[in-house]
């Protein structure tokens, strides 16, 4: 990962999730970070960046554990596909004829869609 993304005082904490970042992840990584620095008055930089990746972590948490799930339409009705690979998983929906409907965080899934609990089966 490029230095410039965020303050050396940051790798050491954020571990793989700076990895773990697209383009548009790191964009907005550092917008916000920019934003708090330049309108909000934050300082230090590191602390700019550290509240600015806690948010992309809020809005993307993939990015902290790896794994996703998708929301999909399927045959008419909705379900879930969880992957660690949002690309291979993106192939395997069109493959099959399905419709994204969003990227969503699979605890939230679980709790909601499942009260509290899955069982877990292959695609086959």
């Amino acid at each position: 990962m490029n230095a410039q993304i965020c303050d050396p005082l940051l790798r050491p904490f954020a571990g793989n999730a700076l990895s773990r970042l697209d383009e548009a992840q790191v964009e907005h990584m550092m917008e916000r970070s920019a934003i708090l620095a330049s309108e909000a008055g934050v300082q230090p930089p590191a602390l700019c960046d550290a509240l600015a990746l806690l948010e992309v972590l809020r809005l993307y948490p993939a990015v902290l554990t790896g794994l996703a799930a998708l929301e999909i339409e399927l045959d008419g009705a909705t379900q879930w596909l969880l992957t660690t690979d949002l690309d291979l998983a993106r192939v395997y929906l069109r493959d099959i004829g399905g419709t994204e409907i969003a990227v969503l965080d699979p605890a939230d899934v679980v709790r909601t869609q499942y009260g509290g609990v899955a069982l877990l089966g292959t695609l086959g």
